[in-house]
């Protein structure tokens, strides 16, 4: 059969697992990574096979443990903190009043929250001039409820 030394099974592993991540970029393989680069060192020092998977398995529950506790949450609080919201995004949980009464019927109505005029939906009919608040937004039209 063939002979392959074990260092480039460890490296063919390493780079599956750095290519996986590539692809991913959500740190759900350089766990793995870490514990074959690990193991592949060890066998380059002339480990014992079966020292060298034990080690593996060991290193890499370490680094995934060290990668869900501490660095994906800084890696997610990095990616969400460059979100930027849209002018659409603010407007929700605001207070506006309707320019042309709503008719949940006709599918008809406006309504101007920060001076700036959206169609509205609302599931009953509200008059010009009564506050509204805006719900949500479903593609170009405020969800609205009367405010009370």
């Amino acid at each position: 059969m063939f002979n392959i030394p074990m260092w480039i099974i460890w490296l063919i592993l390493l780079v599956i697992s750095l290519i996986i991540e590539a692809a991913t970029m959500g740190l759900t393989t350089v766990w793995c990574a870490v514990g074959c680069l690990v193991a592949m060192i060890m066998d380059l020092c002339h480990a014992d096979v079966v020292a060298q998977i034990i080690v593996m398995v060991i290193v890499t529950v370490i680094s995934f443990i060290i990668c869900i506790i501490w660095i994906k949450p800084i890696v997610d609080a990095r990616r969400m903190g460059k979100i930027q919201p849209t002018n659409a995004d603010r407007v929700i949980g605001h207070e506006g009043v309707v320019i042309v009464a709503i008719d949940p019927v006709a599918g008809k109505g406006q309504v101007k929250v920060d001076g700036q005029i959206w169609s509205a939906k609302c599931g009953e009919s509200v008059e010009e001039g009564a506050k509204v608040k805006i719900l949500a937004l479903e593609g170009v039209k405020a969800v609205v409820e009367p405010v009370r």
